[in-house]
């Protein structure tokens, strides 16, 4: 067998997730490993992803390690999965790997952003890709909130259950939230929105969707800053929020 690590980009939408499923092929892994056995003419394929986006969620930069039986070139590779993948998925990099990098657990921190807009009006361009919505939120209040965010906390009413964890503890290492306003061309498409992005050691399943779910809900006076940070220091199992929608979540990056 032989060993590559990938960096892949994707639009989401449409897909059931990152994770594949027995009787579907319609999710980011699923069609990774269509076109990984397309190319090596085997059925011998691996692959493991640094994460489990959900359905409707896109990556900046996922980091994949595959196996394959066939040695062949990281660039023709690249090349040959480019020209196999959908146009929503694309390979930005290829490597040789080995069988002992593992894109889980060797990953030193993740970066996740979530884009979404209060302009009050939908953008039938952009509506897979940003979350729409008319809600008045305080930007100070919010800031704040990503500031309770950061440390080491016990984030167990901050996910759906799905995944077995050992640990719900998790740390943040930096959050933050800003408005950014486009003077550019795009600004006929969106001229302003927010950008929600956190990094943290890890994270659990619906977490980040859970975290802006919160900012949202303190950005509107539903939830105080004393109420968030009694959570974060001692669960009880229920939610300050509902879950964000999936189309504003972007995996950024992930560093080894």
């Amino acid at each position: 067998m032989s060993f590559y690590k990938l960096v892949l980009r994707y639009n989401g939408f449409g897909y059931q997730g990152w994770q594949k499923q027995a009787h579907s092929e319609n999710t980011i892994q699923g069609q990774l490993d269509f076109a990984l056995r397309k190319i090596s003419k085997s059925d011998k394929v691996h692959s493991i992803g640094s994460g489990r986006t959900d359905s409707g969620v896109h990556a900046l930069e996922q980091v994949a390690r595959v196996d394959i039986d066939l040695e062949i070139a990281p660039e023709s590779l690249l090349k040959a999965l480019n020209s196999h993948l959908p146009s929503s998925i694309e390979c930005l990099k290829c490597d040789l790997s080995d069988e002992g990098f593992n894109p889980v657990f060797d990953a030193k921190e993740k970066t996740y952003r979530y884009i979404f807009s209060t302009t009050g009006r939908r953008n039938p361009h952009l509506e897979q890709l940003v979350y729409f919505s008319n809600m008045q939120l305080d930007e100070k209040l919010m800031s704040e909130a990503c500031a309770t965010y950061i440390g080491k906390h016990d984030f167990s009413d901050f996910y759906t259950t799905g995944t077995e964890v050992s640990s719900t503890v998790r740390e943040i290492y930096s959050c933050s939230i800003k408005k950014i306003e486009n003077r550019d061309f795009f600004s006929d498409l969106l001229n302003e929105y927010y950008q929600f992005e956190v990094t943290g050691n890890g994270f659990l399943k619906q977490m980040v969707r859970l975290m802006v779910g919160t900012l949202w809900n303190v950005g509107q006076s539903k939830v105080t800053i004393e109420q968030l940070q009694q959570k974060l220091k001692s669960p009880n199992g229920s939610k300050l929020a509902a879950v964000a929608p999936p189309q504003g979540l972007y995996l950024s990056s992930v560093k080894y």
